[in-house]
């Protein structure tokens, strides 16, 4: 990737000691699980500028995306998780309102005005999703009517249509005072859960990625 220089982008179980076995499977159970939401977000490509010799100490967190609570609940995410790294981070929905994203200069300066010597903006650049339609089907369903028995009603269960693909994202790393770009990666998350345990995996992915770049702890 180059560095445009730009701040701004328009578009058998054993158990534990002492317990019964039943622990360590749920223990396990949970692990697995977790193992596996993280797993649907896989960096494909980064890049890093090895001049960098600064320390980021506060980030301001914005993410790009058409709805405004898809924006919060990424932010905060985001935020949340690089606090455990020991890094000040703030949303930038916090202090900057969704009418006043798309005009760069009003963004830049709320967040020089926060302090904040850097910022992480990631955006949705393709998106590639199958549509499966279930179709509808009547089946019957046993009843109980008072003493007279058993009988049967009919009873339709509408078709369903589901949803599966893929999401790639860019996100970058930008220095404040100077607008350098200082890391980049692209991604691609598998459209295979819920809005929040996407959201949870992908910034996992790129919070280790930025770890093992050695930009924060």
């Amino acid at each position: 990737m180059k560095n445009s220089g730009r701040f701004w982008r328009s578009k058998g179980n054993r158990a534990f000691p002492g317990r019964s076995g039943r622990p360590a499977r749920l223990f396990l159970l949970a692990f697995v699980c977790l193992f596996a939401s993280c797993a649907t977000t896989k960096v494909t490509e980064a890049w890093k500028d090895d001049q960098f010799r600064g320390t980021i100490r506060k980030v301001a967190v914005l993410g790009v995306f058409k709805e405004p609570d898809t924006r919060k609940i990424f932010e905060d995410e985001f935020a949340d998780r690089l606090r455990a790294r020991g890094v000040e981070a703030v949303a930038s929905h916090k202090f900057i309102s969704d009418a006043e994203m798309p005009d760069k200069d009003a963004v830049i300066d709320k967040i020089r005005n926060l302090g904040a010597d850097t910022i992480i903006v990631t955006r949705i650049v393709d998106m590639e999703t199958v549509q499966t339609t279930v179709p509808g089907r009547s089946y019957l369903v046993p009843r109980y009517y008072g003493y007279y028995g058993t009988y049967y009603t009919h009873i339709y269960r509408p078709g369903t249509i589901d949803q599966e693909g893929v999401a790639y994202a860019e996100t970058n790393l930008y220095s404040v005072g100077d607008e350098r770009l200082i890391w980049s990666g692209r991604s691609s998350t598998e459209l295979s859960a819920t809005r929040y345990e996407l959201i949870q995996a992908f910034v996992k992915t790129m919070i280790d990625r930025l770890s093992d770049d050695r930009l924060i702890r």
